[in-house]
This record gives structure tokens, C-alpha cells and sequence, in this order.
């Protein structure tokens, strides 16, 4: 949600690819979800294991995994 508004300003650049024949907008908006996907799964498994611990679950290896 917070990459919204820059896909927004980079709008005008991408209308004027599209413009010029370079490459379809659908073909840039799939990069980009491509290269966030590992980062968005970095990001949220380093929340889970901060979070699983911070409420004191239980800690042996069997429990967590």
C-alpha cells in the first residue's frame, strides 16, 4: 500500500513507453510485483519470528516450526 502513490508518479513516465511503442504498462506493473515479492516475504517472516517470540510462545523447536 505505501508503493501506491510512486506507481502513481511514475504514471506519466510509463504512458509515454507505452506511447512510444516500447513495452505494454501491464509488462512493468508484473516487474515491479516481481521484484517486491521476495522482499514482502523477507519483511513478513522477520515480523513473525519477532512477534512469535515477543509474546512468549512457546520456545522449543517443535513449536515452532
Amino acid at each position: 500500500m505505501a508503493e501506491i502513490p510512486a506507481l502513481f508518479a511514475q504514471r506519466p513516465i510509463v504512458l509515454r513507453h507505452h506511447k512510444a511503442a516500447m513495452y505494454y504498462p501491464f509488462v512493468e506493473s508484473f516487474a515491479h510485483t516481481v521484484v517486491d515479492i521476495p522482499f514482502t516475504l523477507i519483511i513478513q517472516a522477520v515480523f513473525a519470528v519477532i512477534l512469535y517470540f515477543l509474546v512468549d510462545l512457546q520456545r522449543t523447536a517443535s513449536q515452532f516450526l
